[in-house]
């Protein structure tokens, strides 16, 4: 079970980095899948670990920037 369904987490991470353009409008990917399945949770839960893997990145190198600007 937990095989089948870790194809549907890694989609979930890989979308996370996808935008969709609407109108004029840019959108991150939202979930192609019931909520409640075992597949959307799987997929959210692969997509919310994306976010943070990236909102860590971000914090970091904004901390980094901060410290080279204190320094000059």
């Amino acid at each position: 079970m937990i095989k089948k369904n870790i194809k549907f987490f890694y989609k979930g991470r890989k979308d996370f980095y996808k935008t969709e353009q609407i109108g004029e409008k840019t959108h991150h990917v939202i979930n192609p899948f019931p909520i409640e399945s075992e597949k959307g949770k799987e997929w959210q839960r692969g997509f919310d670990s994306s976010y943070f893997t990236n909102l860590k990145r971000q914090k970091k190198h904004e901390s980094a920037k901060r410290i080279r600007t204190q320094q000059v």
